[in-house]
């Protein structure tokens, strides 16, 4: 009781308030800006904080603000911008919504979910750290790796109309996370030589390419806006989502319990969180073809978890000095530089510092709340802008943080590469949500399930109960929503369907053959891996050809093009959508010229300045690409040159040749 009147009475000093709100301001930039991660921060604050700030309490409790707060705004690049960034499960909501003329409405209503979730993550947070202890050492190689597959088979099976697809790209994205260095033998598999593939492909730079891109390429051929010019977007309208919000709070509550139990399994990680979440809440629904449509349901799975989660992840970092997160890792780093130690104890020992951290991440996601219900309405007003202007600024970007987040040109053309499979996905109907999760899931489950083979054997796997649950239940899962997709309700063009049952060779094919083609290589080079770095990837690739020749028989007896849960084509049947298509491929063309020739940077500006005299229509469209690439150069000069210290890369090209003339 004494550490609790502790932690309050800082509430009564000025240090304390001047801390909170610069770190609130700094968990708002990164949240709104795309590129600058909580990661990044932290790992820029750290030593600034433990340096400067001599009190533990202060600077312990800054770091978690912003850690636990970071993520409260990053929704308005998601719903204003079309901008996926790391919050691919929003996205698949919010940007039909906004389509629709209803991004105010879904931005106030997103603020106060967030705003609920972190406060049910505060709580349990004060209420758990006490009694967690032997709940959470339950959870062991075995259970982190099952939690894993869990996700990866629920996220798979929810294209209902086409699980095979799914699923399959669940396994192909497993596939692909065992690029990279073995992190058993230190074995370099599938890296070509190529040393910056030895790390594996890198996160960001594949999630963009794979979500980010298709949407930008798709919108901007469409040569219009996100939104109508009906829409509403008053500020009023963002406090009427608000209160709409207040109507699931029964949703709101059990999500964001799910959040603080995801959040407390160390290994498990934060990107996964929201997944797990949104697949677990459209299985329980009773009426799932909404979802993947704009489903504010659906926005609540998602959305809940992401604040409520900070609490969970905080409990192991506390409680067990175990980093529960990425960002925790950083609170950590300074407790130990403070002398703090975690530990069950530190409830007793330090209830002033856990006291504060639950009430500085109230005040922080109530304040950041209201400060988007203020701003938004203005800010959503942005998706009236036709998509060509905000994607000259989007587009480069988006090739400049990926860049920032390896340091090496290779980010390019794989944010390119995946961008390309990204479109193709889209428009033969191939779920990419599973694709993503299982690539990001894969080093996790393989470490786990490797490391407890290594210490219980199969069998001693196989008698873990709460292993066993997870496993059982995925496969249940699996096999419920094969069921509902093998039966659907009959209609007047099923029974009139011609008798013909002849298998039949289809263009879709050509798809799943370049998974066949991709997995066989995989399989392949692992037959020359040594036993521990082969079974993963042989085990996968063998999967993804199995599924991909499945699929290849069911697209010659039926149609085979079942409903995904994906975002289509928006650009579908609109008129000069291939004239389009050119012109955005001789733009990129153009800017990885010019990136060989002049760098990266100039070429990102260059691209942002005459995108809009190539793709807008009206009068004088070029005069836009000032105001574009402005943007961009203000980004490069102030952002990536004086805040992150980049340091850009020669331009290919002109070493080359300065080197062959000098």
């Amino acid at each position: 009781m004494d550490g609790i009147l502790a932690g309050l009475n800082w509430l009564a000093t000025e240090q304390y308030w001047f801390a909170f709100l610069t770190a609130v301001a700094m968990a708002a930039v990164a949240g709104i800006m795309p590129g600058i991660s909580a990661s990044l921060l932290m790992a820029l604050a750290v030593p600034f904080i433990v340096f400067t700030i001599r009190d533990p309490v202060i600077g312990i409790v800054m770091l978690a603000t912003i850690t636990g707060v970071e993520e409260m705004l990053d929704v308005l690049p998601i719903v204003v911008l079309g901008h996926p960034g790391g919050g691919q499960v929003t996205f698949l909501e919010a940007r039909p919504l906004a389509a629709k003329g209803q991004a105010a409405h879904v931005l106030g209503f997103i603020y106060m979910v967030s705003a609920m979730g972190g406060l049910i993550g505060a709580i349990a947070l004060l209420l758990v750290i006490p009694v967690i202890k032997p709940f959470i050492l339950q959870f062991s190689f075995a259970e982190i790796g099952a939690v894993g597959l869990f996700g990866v088979a629920i996220v798979g099976a929810l294209s209902r109309g086409a699980m095979i697809k799914g699923i399959m790209s669940g396994a192909f994205g497993l596939l692909l996370s065992t690029i990279g260095l073995s992190v058993f033998t230190g074995e370099a598999r599938y890296t070509f030589d190529f040393l910056h593939l030895r790390e594996g492909l890198p996160l960001i730079a594949t999630a963009i390419g794979l979500f980010a891109l298709p949407e930008m390429f798709d919108l901007m051929m469409t040569r219009k806006a996100i939104s109508t010019g009906s829409a509403n977007l008053s500020t009023r309208e963002v406090f009427r989502g608000a209160r709409d919000a207040l109507k699931y709070w029964r949703l709101i509550v059990r999500h964001s319990l799910l959040g603080v139990f995801l959040g407390a399994i160390p290994g498990v990680g934060s990107r996964v969180v929201s997944w797990l979440s949104y697949g677990i809440g459209v299985s329980l629904s009773k009426d799932r073809t909404l979802f993947g449509k704009g489903s504010y349901e659906g926005l609540i799975f998602s959305e809940s978890v992401q604040s409520a989660k900070e609490g969970g992840q905080a409990i192991p970092t506390l409680a067990l000095g175990v980093p529960g997160g990425q960002s925790w890792v950083f609170v950590l780093v300074a407790m130990i530089a403070y002398g703090v130690s975690p530990g069950p104890q530190i409830l007793s020992q330090h209830g002033d510092i856990v006291t504060l951290i639950v009430v500085s991440l109230v005040l922080g996601n109530a304040l950041l709340a209201m400060v988007g219900m203020l701003w938004s309405g203005q800010l959503a007003k942005l998706t009236r802008v036709p998509y060509p202007l905000l994607g000259a600024v989007i587009i480069p970007l988006t090739f400049l943080a990926a860049f920032q987040d390896t340091r090496h040109w290779s980010a390019i053309p794989i944010v390119l590469g995946f961008a390309i499979l990204g479109l193709a996905m889209k428009q033969f109907k191939w779920p990419r949500p599973p694709l993503i999760l299982g690539f990001i899931l894969g080093g996790i489950i393989e470490e786990n399930l490797l490391s407890a083979h290594s210490l219980y054997g199969t069998m001693g796997i196989l008698s873990r109960p709460l292993t066993v649950a997870l496993v059982v239940l995925a496969v249940v899962i699996a096999v419920f929503f094969a069921r509902i997709s093998a039966s659907p309700e009959p209609d007047a063009a099923a029974q009139h369907k011609p008798a013909d049952r002849r298998w039949r060779w289809t263009w879709q094919n050509l798809f799943p053959i370049f998974f066949v083609l991709v997995a066989g290589y995989f399989v392949w080079e692992g037959l020359g891996f040594r036993p521990k770095s082969a079974s993963f990837p042989l085990l996968l690739g063998s999967a993804v050809i199995i599924l991909a020749v499945a699929q290849i028989v069911k697209n010659g007896w039926e149609d085979g093009n079942g409903d995904v849960m994906d975002l289509g084509m928006l650009s579908a049947g609109v008129e000069g959508r291939g004239r389009s298509a050119a012109i955005l491929f001789g733009l990129l063309c153009m800017f990885l010229v010019l990136a060989t020739i002049i760098g990266l940077d100039y070429a990102a500006i260059t691209l942002a300045a005459l995108s809009p005299a190539a793709l807008m229509v009206g009068k004088r469209p070029w005069a836009w690409g000032f105001l574009t690439g402005g943007i961009i150069a203000g980004a490069v000069v102030f952002v990536f040159d004086d805040l992150m210290h980049i340091i850009w890369p020669e331009p290919i090209l002109w070493t080359w040749v300065q080197g062959a003339l000098f």
